[in-house]
């Protein structure tokens, strides 16, 4: 989202696209249009970006991290859910994933102005799919419950004719944080501390907001700082929108083509327009 911009400067050589709005669809195919006169969000180019914010950085490519340096001033495990970091320290699990699962298409007819969210149980149990534009392509994606792959393949048959696929690609959504991010020396974020929005799946804003914490903390000399500030400034978010997920989990699809209909009233989509935090949903 555009509230990356309080925590870095975007470099422009990363972004793809920069979109207005979003428009959703409940299970019986109402649409729900939110847009505001500016730009709203990014859509990045994730491996270009990552590169570039770790410009001036040693990194050595190509290497499985099989133990831990117990001589380092500190440790960060930055390396994703599957953390090879939290697994030799000993962390707790993380108990909620979902699997995500995306293809890239060959399209320029899109409106670029806008993504879309496709929710419903023949769609995408317990998530959504989306339909993202780049300059050039669509990313379109689901997450699911059960068997991500097949209802992506349906969702595509559906949606599109023929589609030229470019790239495929997927891996697991953590939709639950880890309660402990710090042991010792040791310090967990991003994906990797489960510091992902339960209610989109996404992780750079979070995980940019938890490492700027962690940043400061190292500099202090002290990752206590690291955990309860991350506990007091982050996790409420994040605890508002699993609160969130679980309720519309719960929900059949009736009764979320119901909750479409009361929000395209005009002075509850305003009042969205208005308040709505894509980042903070409390």
């Amino acid at each position: 989202s555009k509230n990356i911009d309080e925590l870095l400067d975007i470099p422009n050589s990363t972004v793809l696209n920069k979109v207005k709005g979003a428009k959703l669809f409940s299970p019986g195919g109402t649409c729900l249009e939110l847009t505001r006169k500016q730009d709203e969000a990014y859509v990045f180019d994730r491996v270009a970006f990552d590169r570039e914010i770790a410009k001036g950085l040693d990194i050595n490519f190509g290497k499985r991290v099989d133990s831990l340096d117990k001589n380092a001033d500190y440790i960060v495990g930055a390396d994703g859910p599957n953390s090879a970091i939290a697994k030799l320290a000993g962390f707790p699990e993380i108990e909620q994933f979902l699997t995500g699962v995306q293809v890239e298409i060959a399209d320029t007819s899109y409106d670029r102005d806008f993504v879309e969210l496709h929710f419903g149980t023949n769609v995408a149990p317990g998530f959504f799919a989306w339909v993202v534009p780049t300059d050039k392509t669509l990313k379109v994606g689901l997450a699911a419950s059960e068997n991500s792959g097949s209802f992506l393949e349906k969702f595509l048959k559906d949606k599109f004719e023929k589609p030229e696929i470019l790239d495929r690609y997927g891996g697991p959504i953590p939709l639950k944080w880890r309660e402990l991010i710090v042991k010792e020396n040791i310090a967990l974020v991003g994906d990797a501390a489960g510091q992902v929005k339960p209610t989109s799946g996404g992780g750079v804003y979070m995980g940019l907001s938890s490492a700027k914490i962690l940043g400061n903390a190292i500099a202090e000399k002290d990752l206590g700082i690291y955990q309860k500030r991350w506990e007091a400034e982050v996790k409420p978010e994040l605890s508002h929108g699993l609160k969130i997920r679980n309720g519309l989990n719960k929900m059949s699809d009736a009764q979320l083509d119901k909750i479409w209909g009361l929000l395209n009233r005009e002075e509850l989509k305003n009042l969205i327009l208005e308040h709505g935090d894509m980042d903070k949903p409390s």
